[in-house]
């Protein structure tokens, strides 16, 4: 039988994850918690997170809101998803010192050897900075016990697609095969 590798990062390795994040003292430590803080609580994709500007966040609005250009589309669209007030705070105190119009202007291999180095930190190995997409799907599932908002979060096309991020156990998933009508 083969192992594989946990998609996503439990409640215990996410709360090491962003205390490694929040706890190291470097200039770029407050870039660093806005990007993984922004990715585990959305679901965007890290690619959707790089390519932000300043004018992509709403962080004054009633509730904030982050528009995301998703661009694993056929023809790239726009979404808009909101945010919680506490990572917009965190977006806010990083951006006061940044004078970029990119909100993050690192490249993706950057963003990858920031995850592994906070991973590493925090004791958490065999991970990838896409797991937090699938952390975020996990939690947003967790807490709405609805596929469809997980899909619509995460600009899938296909609910199916949603269900894998989610990672939505077998049981819960036979549960609900089990009280579906089916129309023959």
């Amino acid at each position: 039988m083969r192992l594989t590798r946990s998609k996503f990062l439990s409640d215990a390795e996410l709360v090491r994850f962003m205390a490694a994040v929040r706890d190291r003292r470097h200039v770029h430590q407050p870039r660093d918690h806005a990007l993984f803080a922004l990715l585990a609580n959305t679901g965007m994709r890290p690619s959707e997170a790089l390519a932000l500007t300043r004018a992509d966040l709403h962080l004054g609005a009633r509730p904030p809101w982050v528009q995301i250009t998703r661009l694993k589309k056929r023809v790239p669209a726009c979404d808009d998803i909101s945010i919680p007030g506490a990572l917009a705070s965190v977006l806010k105190t990083y951006l006061d010192g940044v004078e970029t119009e990119r909100v993050f202007p690192i490249s993706r291999r950057q963003a990858e050897r920031l995850f592994h180095f906070y991973a590493k930190a925090a004791c958490i190995r065999g991970r990838y900075l896409y797991a937090l997409r699938h952390t975020a799907a996990t939690k947003i599932y967790r807490v709405t016990r609805n596929i469809k908002i997980v899909q619509t979060i995460l600009g899938h096309e296909k609910a199916d697609t949603s269900a894998l991020y989610a990672h939505i156990p077998k049981s819960v998933m036979e549960q609900l095969t089990g009280q579906m009508t089916v129309h023959v």
